[in-house]
């Protein structure tokens, strides 16, 4: 009797404590901007042994909301139709799974998701105009075919002020810096969350964050010419666009934190390449874009 006393209390106490895990299904339906986070999150949730997660990337480099909307229909007319370079990280697993080219119709028709992530394309990112109503055809077509799962938006960032994009002479400039873009891509994404009911991923938020930090800690003219001190955003190869290494696990370290909502500066995963205390800087960065976001529900 003794012992199916303990072997019961064993049982239910395992209960109590399996409640806080998550096994999750997580589709991301995007581009370059979001494909990025497979290289540390699978990592940092496999360091956390008691959640598991399933991530797919359905990526083309540049896709916009316009772009996704018309693959989904050309996909529909044509089954052969295959745009996507998909992806699959398993946290249970090491390592990365090409699926192949498939369609994104094919993947919410075939498979089953918790959340399935959307986002605008960055260079259309701050213009709201842009999002409609491309992004209402694919809402409605995810929710045709995925009615359980959870919409949920990543909120992209801002370039570097390096960027082209940015500087107000080049011919490619949208006579707005860094900081302008960022004000009108977290409206944009707020104004499409508002519509829609939908949590937001503040990695925008995150990179601002770490932004002000250095802004904080140097004086302008001593700020590290180093994109990885100076930026999140940005590489040695000229790109001002993409997240660096240190952008990555922001971005990984922030997601974990909105996935399974664990404490992100408890996270002891830490990239071969980043140092212990810039480490540390980035999931303060992360963990207080969190938190200061008021989402809608």
């Amino acid at each position: 009797m003794i012992c199916k006393f303990i072997l019961t209390i064993l049982v239910c106490c395992l209960g109590i404590f399996s409640l806080d895990a998550k096994d999750l299904k997580v589709l991301m339906i995007g581009n370059s901007f979001s494909v990025c986070v497979g290289t540390d999150l699978h990592q940092i949730v496999r360091s956390c042994s008691k959640h598991r997660l399933e991530l797919t990337s359905a990526y083309i480099g540049g896709c916009t909301f316009d772009r996704h909307a018309a693959n989904l229909n050309k996909a529909e007319a044509d089954p052969k139709f295959k745009p996507y370079k998909v992806m699959l990280w398993d946290s249970a697993v090491r390592g990365s799974k090409s699926l192949g080219n498939l369609s994104v119709n094919e993947l919410l028709k075939n498979n089953s998701y918790d959340i399935i992530t959307i986002q605008q394309g960055s260079i259309q990112s701050w213009n709201y105009k842009t999002f409609q109503p491309h992004a209402d055809e694919l809402t409605a077509y995810i929710r045709k075919y995925q009615p359980k799962a959870e919409i949920v938006i990543q909120q992209t960032w801002s370039y570097n002020k390096k960027s082209a994009r940015l500087l107000p002479h080049s011919k490619a400039s949208l006579k707005f810096d860094s900081d302008g873009m960022y004000t009108r891509l977290k409206a944009a994404y707020a104004e499409l969350a508002k519509k829609y009911n939908l949590r937001v991923i503040p990695t925008g938020d995150a990179v601002q964050n770490y932004r002000k930090y250095v802004a904080e800690k140097y004086k302008s003219d001593e700020i590290p010419e180093e994109p990885h001190i100076a930026d999140v955003v940005g590489s040695r190869h000229g790109d001002y666009i993409h997240l660096n290494q240190a952008g990555r696990y922001l971005q990984a370290c922030l997601w974990f934190g909105f996935l399974f909502g664990e404490d992100i500066e408890k996270i002891t995963y830490v990239p071969k390449n980043i140092k212990s205390d810039q480490a540390e800087i980035l999931r303060k960065c992360a963990s207080d874009a969190l938190k200061g976001y008021q989402q809608i529900k």
